[in-house]
């Protein structure tokens, strides 16, 4: 694979799965497993993920029993209960490449051309240091871009402030925020029941 200037390349990038917490707006389902087009969410999300040479499953500790036969390496929260920033964390910790490619699991619009897309770019610009995260129409979206191993001060250092909000890290980082078109599928979060139904 082609490497940047600074000597990194799509294969240095693994591919990360955020689940939800506990669902409570989809009555307690999973929405790694809910169906769109006959497949569920986390094949959808995993295909588009698969320009990485990995792809992992972020979780809560019961995490390897719960996702067992979705056959990806998972990784347990290092610190339950802090939300998508204690699963980055946790990744960033465990995981063998230095860089992830982050995308909720509420997510299953997204396709390999969107993230080829950003980890392009991000490739290009050469800053291996730097959070870079999208934006469609007038909204960021925390979790869909690419976090840096060197990442981990900064949120530890919000950890222990018992600030866990992503938006505040993002404002914190200085990450460079790269602008999509306002249609583009990564604005589409299925969160409720209602917007479930809607995709359907």
């Amino acid at each position: 694979m082609e490497k940047a200037a600074t000597g990194f390349g799509k294969e240095d990038i693994g591919g990360y799965i955020l689940t939800g917490g506990k669902s409570r707006r989809m009555n307690g389902r999973d929405k790694l497993f809910l169906d769109y087009q006959g497949e569920a969410f986390c094949d959808h999300i995993r295909r588009a993920l698969g320009s990485f040479p990995v792809v992992y499953l972020s979780a809560a500790p019961d995490g390897q029993k719960r996702y067992a036969s979705l056959g990806l390496p998972v990784v347990a929260d290092v610190l339950p209960g802090l939300g998508p920033m204690g699963g980055i964390y946790s990744g960033l910790l465990s995981c063998r490449e230095p860089w992830l490619f982050v995308a909720a699991c509420d997510m299953p619009l997204i396709r390999r051309e969107t993230v080829d897309r950003v980890t392009d770019a991000y490739l290009e610009e050469g800053d291996g240091d730097r959070v870079t995260v999208v934006r469609s129409g007038d909204r960021v979206h925390p979790l869909f871009g690419i976090y840096p191993r060197t990442a981990v001060p900064l949120m530890e250092e919000m950890i222990r402030e018992g600030n866990y909000r992503m938006r505040d890290f993002i404002a914190r980082s200085e990450a460079r925020v790269l602008s999509l078109e306002k249609d583009s599928p990564v604005g589409v979060n299925i969160n409720t029941e209602e917007e479930y139904q809607r995709l359907r």
